[in-house]
């Protein structure tokens, strides 16, 4: 039958063998791509969260998953390299195509570049320190004509610049004046002080004289 079709139709019966070896492939190629992708395909995933890295890693791959470090946290209450969250979460169902996500608890405090701060409001400062996460921040009044202005910060009990590199667990001292200079009589300020306030009516002065052209 197919052999009178063919000698009566050669191109038509050579078109049907090109479309089934087409679909064969394709059909082959569906089969690997269900092989490797494991469509369809979901196995529970195992509960990692408060493990050590190491033990979270030998039990997700014991499981035939595999796994990522998104993101870390630092918690100085826990253990370093504790994981704290895993996505998907313990006993879901999930492809074993699709890494399991953890969040462990960082191995050393995150180190920061420490902020301008002088001449702004303790509020403001206090705030801002807070935010980038440091833990221990504490504010001291120190003898200023500047009432609830930020004049230093120290970083365990050292003065420091902005810009310097420090760890959000460090002490963080926020100096701020009192405002109470006003009201003392000039022979009972602290000599650093009263230092302080004659060089800013000297570079007043110069300011002045400047802009007058003197």
């Amino acid at each position: 039958m197919f052999g009178e079709f063919g000698k009566k139709h050669p191109v038509m019966l050579n078109c049907l063998g090109a479309l089934v070896v087409l679909f064969a492939g394709l059909y082959a190629l569906y089969m690997l791509i269900d092989l490797f992708t494991q469509h369809g395909k979901e196995y529970k995933v195992p509960s990692v969260t408060n493990l050590t890295l190491d033990d979270a890693v030998r039990k997700i791959e014991e499981a035939g998953f595999e796994w990522e470090i998104t993101d870390s946290l630092y918690d100085e209450s826990i253990k370093p390299g504790i994981v704290l969250k895993q996505v998907p979460g313990g006993n879901f169902m999930a492809k074993k195509t699709n890494p399991i996500r953890l969040t462990i608890n960082a191995f050393n405090p995150m180190m920061v570049n420490l902020p301008p701060l002088a001449e702004t409001s303790c509020r403001d400062a206090e705030s801002r320190l807070k935010n980038m996460g440091f833990k221990y921040v504490s504010i001291d009044t120190v003898p200023s004509a500047d009432r609830g202005l930020v004049l230093a910060v120290k970083v365990n009990g050292h003065p420091v610049t902005p810009g310097s590199k420090v760890s959000i667990t460090d002490q963080v001292s926020i100096e701020v004046g009192d405002g109470r200079i006003n009201e003392m009589p000039f022979d009972v300020i602290p000599d650093n002080v009263k230092d302080s306030l004659q060089q800013k009516q000297r570079d007043k002065a110069r300011a002045e004289d400047k802009a007058f052209g003197l």
